[in-house]
Order: C-alpha cells, then structure tokens, then sequence
C-alpha cells in the first residue's frame, strides 16, 4: 500500500485536467524519483512500479505539451526503461490482449484514476469497475499484467517523444 497514494492520484489527474494548483514539472520530477525506487527495491513490488509507471503515463500529456525539455526527457527516460524490461519483454502471460492494445491512450487514460487507486491501495473501486464492456472474466489480471503497464509505457513515451515505432 502506497501511503499517500489519494493525494497522488489526486494531483495527477488534475494534471492531466489542467488545473493542479501546484508546480506540475515538480510532480513528475518526485515521480520519476519514486519510480526509479521502486524498480531498484529488492524485492521490487510489481504493484509499487506500475502505480508509479502509470502516474506519469497519466500526466504524459503535461510532459508532451507544457513541461521543461529536461522535465519531458526523463520522463519519458523512464517510461522507456519500464517499456523495455526484461521482466515485462520475457513474459508469457497467456492473455490474449491488453487494455493498452486498443491504441486509444486517451480513452484508457479515464480509468487511470481507478486504476491507480486499486494499485495504491485502499481504493473503493473492485477490479470489475475497469471492466467497461462487463465481458472480462478477469480484468484484474489483464490490467496487472507487466506488458501492460510496459505498453502504456511506451505509448507515452512515443507520445513524449513525438515518435512511434515498435
């Protein structure tokens, strides 16, 4: 559990809405630091790194658009280091597909509160509250599944980046 996950979430979406009240650069800069704990800890918790993955790919939109270059670049710095671990690369996960397959960063980019919340812990909302279609027998494994946070990772990334590719 993520002590102060409410307020990050908090903070991150209104980041991504446009209204923090606070330093927005400064936000990604503290989470591009905790992301960087996260993947050194031993034993790194899955759940820790993918809240913190996840938080910047929520504000990549500030990181795109607004932030300082130097802000931007280790932003997306560490959304790639994410997108092309091993761990996440190695993988076979068995599912199918993945909630960051659709291509539509924006849309999925509604449910992050929810899903950083479970993530955080704490949260008020079930797994089942990311299953829009009410047709997932288990959405908590398919949006848990390291190749889909290493997904949107990248797709933020690019996004940053002002690149695509593989």
């Amino acid at each position: 559990m993520i002590s102060d996950a409410e307020q990050l979430v908090d903070d991150w979406d209104s980041i991504r809405e446009g209204y923090f009240p606070g330093e927005p650069d400064e936000a990604l800069s503290r989470c591009v630091e905790r992301l960087g704990r996260a993947r050194a800890a031993v034993p790194r918790d899955p759940d820790v790194t993918a809240f913190f993955t996840l938080g910047l790919v929520l504000m990549s939109g500030h990181a795109t658009w607004a932030a300082d270059s130097a802000v931007a670049d280790r932003t997306a710095d560490a959304l790639l280091a994410v997108a092309s671990d091993p761990a996440a690369a190695d993988l076979s996960c068995g599912h199918g597909s993945h909630p960051c397959d659709d291509g539509d960063l924006d849309m999925r980019l509604e449910l992050f509160p929810v899903l950083l919340s479970l993530l955080g812990g704490g949260a008020e909302y079930t797994w089942d509250d990311l299953d829009e279609q009410g047709e997932d027998p288990d959405p908590e494994s398919r949006w848990r599944c390291p190749r889909t946070v290493a997904g949107f990772a990248r797709s933020a990334a690019e996004a940053i980046r002002g690149t695509t590719g593989p």
